[in-house]
């Protein structure tokens, strides 16, 4: 059977994609990468190949295709870890759950003013009043 396909966008650019990758890598799992750079003009055309959403970072294995990086680390942990992508301990893997449920669906005043890239210059940033309640 084929490795498993994870598209996803650039690794300076894409906390959203980098969460499965991280998962896979930690684990070793095999698996083959297609990066699609974002913000380019090809972008859409390219991952419409492969995402039904348009988005990174969707995972293809074999015929199955998982989009949205909650879903498919899930899909991850059930296929090939057996459940260690999580804490064994009940009450830990609910806080664990919980966290990873917060940054996945919360802080979209931060995520909006402050997207992750890293190869911009650092330098201060600007945010708004929302942006810093999502920071303290």
């Amino acid at each position: 059977m084929p490795l498993p396909r994870l598209v996803i966008g650039d690794k300076t650019l894409s906390s959203w994609s980098l969460r499965p990758w991280l998962l896979l890598r930690h684990f070793q799992v095999p698996f083959d990468e297609v990066c699609l750079p974002l913000d380019t003009p090809e972008f859409q055309s390219r991952i419409a190949g492969y995402s039904p959403t348009r988005k990174v970072p969707v995972l293809w294995d074999g015929t199955l295709h998982v989009w949205d990086s909650l879903a498919i680390c899930e899909y991850i942990n059930e296929r090939w870890l057996d459940g260690r992508g999580w804490p064994a301990d009940l009450a830990v893997r609910a806080q664990a759950r919980a966290a990873a449920a917060e940054m996945h669906s919360g802080f979209a005043a931060l995520r909006s003013q402050l997207p992750m890239d890293l190869a911009r210059p650092p330098g201060p940033g600007q945010w708004d009043a929302a942006a810093e309640r999502d920071i303290t």
